[in-house]
């Protein structure tokens, strides 16, 4: 597929050799993140049986311009979608294939405008029952790591910090389809758990309509790692887009629209797409300072290169503001880069830091500029390894970084087997009177745990001898690579949420936090009322400073920037690190990245 450039609006395109042309729109927020990775699959899927497709993201989401979604603004995105697969004359049929909210909009644009088939995926008949099920989701979503809600402002509806702000609320509500003109669509495909209705409205407006389940959606909707399309569903889909198309008279259809930059007030947005399938976004600022480091930005899990809450795009487009290039790269497995050769995740995955090292090689090719790497949970762990390993990285950013190093503390058992915690972590879960409460239960496996432990037990033993003996001649324990890293002027920012589960390696790895501060030679910062992903704006803007702190550190230049609330962040910072709090909160599961 190509990259294009609709107005503002980023896309993925693929030309086709029949006369019919396939826009997918999306749904909103965090549903579209974390479904990214299975509807690229299913573009990719229909773009086999020769339509054109296109997929793209909408004002104020992913990487299309804009810093907030609103519903007339999502609706002219689906319109220019469509004028731009008709701009070729070959193509006669349109098709719109939408995703829950995506599909309540692709619903009112075909009572506007003519298309030839609508797909509806659990679309929602009224704006209302949308928002309804957001306020749902946020409280299921956004919790602490002691399990409390997450604190919001009011009057905005958030889920995983995908805000809905009181304009877009004002907006949905309005939204009925029982109001809407008959779809000019000829035919109808509508699967989700609430089709008869819809079904029975357009059949009684005379479309010929098919209905079907879509099942594992909550799975699709909510998690990013294992959320695929149902398989039956999705060959449903495929076969009612494509069944009858005529093939093309002439030459198949070549991308039209402009490969040009997405650019907005001091930022340009540049696609990239190098080492033979990895995909990033190179974002730079208008006027570059001499000296300047570039940012790299790591997956947080496998959510895609824009972030979650898109705070990456957010965060990249605030430092170009500030004269600091940076790259939101995705690593194989994941967001738009190709799958992995062995097909699974790159979550922890040693190898994958060969992708990393790409992507710094392509920020260095034509400059020796140093390299800031940040990056979220199993982000945080890459980014620590690349800055060990590499000298061109002069600086990084860890969030909520769950362990140093995996082989220490999980000896060696892989990430797809969901080991068991580190020993260190069952001790504090034991103060916790909610974890008897499972023991007495017979919801947690007592057995199973105690043999994992004797097992890595002796593992660990191996490796302190092994480590102790230092036999290949290089840094085995966490602190000798930190002060390895002193040693050469290399800078590590660490920041945690009160009660994430990566407090316990960092003690067992480096100490207390002020332990941990002294070795790294800067602040451990542990935030309240922040979530494990950092999607609390306090949090986002306390990352923010420490990344102007870090450029500041590395480069020739001091940096200011306005779009975050500096003051507030800083206000967080003099507050006291709370670090009795914090231990006391060690205890806690962090639903994010903890197994049983």
């Amino acid at each position: 597929m190509d990259v294009v450039n609709i107005g503002g609006v980023f896309g993925w395109y693929s030309p086709g050799h029949t006369r019919r042309a396939v826009v997918l729109c999306g749904t909103f927020g965090f549903e579209q993140h974390a479904a990214h990775r299975a509807w690229r699959d299913l573009s990719e899927r229909i773009a086999e049986t020769g339509c054109a497709v296109l997929r793209f993201d909408y004002p104020g989401e992913g990487d299309s311009e804009g810093y907030s979604v609103r519903i007339d603004t999502a609706l002219d995105a689906i319109r220019r979608a469509i004028r731009f697969m008709r701009e070729d004359p070959e193509i006669e049929e349109i098709v719109l294939v939408g995703l829950r909210l995506g599909g309540t909009l692709s619903a009112l644009i075909a009572a506007e405008t003519a298309v030839d088939k609508l797909v509806l995926l659990a679309p929602f008949a009224k704006g209302r029952s949308y928002l309804r099920e957001m306020e749902i989701q946020g409280r299921l979503v956004d919790i602490l790591p002691d399990g409390s809600p997450m604190p919001k402002r009011a009057g905005v509806t958030s889920v995983a910090g995908f805000r809905l702000e009181p304009e877009l609320i004002a907006e949905l509500s309005l939204i009925d389809l029982r109001d809407a003109g008959r779809p000019t669509a000829r035919s109808i495909l509508v699967l989700g758990p609430e089709h008869a209705r819809l079904a029975t409205q357009y059949r009684a407006q005379g479309i010929d309509v098919e209905t079907g389940d879509l099942p594992n959606m909550s799975t699709l909707l909510m998690d990013a790692m294992n959320g695929q399309m149902h398989e039956g569903a999705r060959a449903q889909i495929i076969s009612f887009v494509s069944a009858g198309a005529e093939p093309l008279k002439a030459q198949p259809i070549r991308p039209k629209a402009e490969k040009k930059p997405i650019r907005g007030p001091g930022w340009t947005d540049e696609p990239l797409q190098f080492a033979d399938g990895l995909f990033g976004v190179e974002c730079r600022p208008q006027t570059e300072m001499a000296g300047a480091p570039v940012v790299l930005f790591v997956n947080f899990g496998v959510y895609v290169h824009s972030g979650y809450g898109r705070q990456t795009t957010t965060f990249a487009r605030s430092l170009a503001r500030s004269g600091i290039a940076s790259l939101r790269m995705d690593l194989r497995g994941a967001g738009d880069s190709v799958d992995r050769a062995t097909g699974d995740l790159p979550l922890f995955q040693q190898d994958a830091l060969a992708d990393v090292r790409a992507a710094v090689d392509e920020l260095t090719r034509d400059s020796a500029r140093p390299v800031i790497i940040v990056g979220n949970c199993s982000g945080a762990y890459f980014a620590f390894h690349a800055i060990c390993e590499d000298r061109r990285i002069k600086a990084a950013a860890l969030v909520n970084l769950y362990c140093f190093d995996w082989e220490l503390t999980h000896g060696g058992v892989p990430y797809n087997e969901k080991p068991i915690r580190h020993h260190s972590a069952y001790v504090a879960l034991l103060l916790n009177v909610a974890t008897w409460r499972r023991i007495l239960s017979g919801t947690t496996p007592v057995a199973k745990i105690a043999v994992s432990l004797a097992k890595r037990g002796l593992s660990r033993l191996i490796n302190k001898v092994r480590c102790d003996s230092n036999e290949d001649g290089g840094p085995a324990t966490i602190v000798s690579r930190i002060a390895g890293l002193r040693q050469r002027g290399a800078h590590v920012s660490m920041l945690y949420s009160v009660g994430d589960l990566g407090l316990v390696d960092l003690r067992t790895q480096l100490g207390s936090p002020e332990q941990a501060s002294g070795l790294l030679g800067g602040p451990v910062h542990i935030l309240p009322d922040a979530d494990h992903s950092f999607s609390a704006e306090s949090a986002q803007n306390l990352l923010m400073q420490e990344l102007m702190r870090l450029a500041t550190v590395c480069g020739a230049n001091r940096y200011t920037d306005e779009r975050f609330d500096r003051p507030a962040a800083s206000a967080m910072v003099r507050q006291p690190q709370r670090t009795a709090a914090a231990a006391q909160s060690i205890s806690r599961e962090q639903s994010s990245c903890s197994s049983t």
